[in-house]
């Protein structure tokens, strides 16, 4: 093990111990919050699958490239790579899917009561947990090809082939890995675009009223936005850094999945990336929920 080996290995070790710590304790907080019996709204059980999503893609992503680093290679046999590649799918995917169902509801959230859409405030946050359960089932479903292109590095003798240093890809067809790829970033950049179109509109729909109350009210009273709005204010920092982190990481994964021998520098880039919105998630969150951010407090102190 080299002295840059060793390096990594410290840092993806620290950067998936404070992404797993946030995302576990924001889940359990959450849950708390909801049994308690304060107020919750729709969008904090949205939330609660965000958070579950990335604990899953830091532990079958992180984890594994942490022990890459400090010198366990080819530690998983071909099931536990199967379920490995699997699981982290799932779990990137359930995340993007629900960021942006997260951003569409906060959306719709805000829609002036005179708006044709007005209707859809109160029928929408009656089917937000039936979303979010669709969500996972038609990712488990959509993602069942996976475990296929997925075998343990054990099984193979050609070590070119050898995928992250724990696990190894099936040869692949170039036209068909490109089209693969393709049809991914496609469906990714959607859901990508979507959530940068909701966001907008939140954002030129919070200017225009800023713009409208400033001549009705005071300054003072202006300077102070409802707690919808500051949610929405919340919402809209954290999109804006899934749509960074999770574009970098597409891309890096769309050079990964065109070369069957990626550079080890792009694999460690990859995973870093592929990491960054999961553990940067919870710290984004407290700053702008302010009952679960009471909780948290309130719990360090008793502990």
């Amino acid at each position: 093990m080299g002295y840059i080996d060793l390096i990594l290995g410290v840092f993806f070790l620290s950067q998936t111990g404070i992404g797993l710590l946030g995302n576990i304790l924001f889940f359990f907080l959450s849950i708390f919050t909801s049994h308690a019996g304060d107020r919750v709204r729709p969008s904090d059980h949205i939330l609660k699958h965000i958070f579950l999503a990335n604990t899953l893609v830091l532990l079958s992503r992180g984890i594994p490239q942490t022990m890459v680093s400090f010198g366990w290679n080819n530690f998983l046999e071909d099931h536990g790579c199967k379920f490995l590649f699997y699981i982290h799918r799932v779990a990137r995917e359930v995340c993007l899917s629900s960021t942006c169902l997260l951003s569409i509801f906060q959306a719709i959230t805000i829609i002036p009561s005179k708006s044709r859409w007005a209707k859809l405030k109160a029928r929408v946050p009656k089917y937000i947990g039936s979303l979010c359960f669709l969500c996972w089932v038609v990712l488990f479903l959509g993602n069942s090809l996976v475990p296929l292109k997925v075998i343990g590095p054990k099984r193979i003798r050609n070590i070119t082939l050898s995928y992250f240093g724990y696990c190894s890809s099936s040869p692949r067809h170039p036209i068909n890995s490109s089209l693969y790829a393709l049809i991914h970033a496609f469906i990714d950049m959607m859901c990508v675009g979507l959530l940068v179109w909701t966001s907008s509109s939140m954002m030129l729909y919070l200017y225009t009223h800023r713009q409208q109350v400033k001549y009705i009210h005071s300054s003072r009273y202006i300077s102070r936005l409802s707690p919808e709005k500051k949610a929405t204010q919340n919402i809209l920092i954290l999109v804006c850094t899934f749509v960074l982190f999770f574009t970098l990481a597409s891309i890096s994964s769309i050079y990964l999945t065109l070369f069957d021998v990626p550079s080890w520098w792009l694999m460690n880039a990859n995973v870093f990336l592929d990491a960054c919105f999961p553990t940067f998630c919870p710290f984004v969150f407290i700053s702008g929920h302010t009952h679960i951010s009471k909780l948290c407090f309130v719990f360090c102190e008793r502990n």
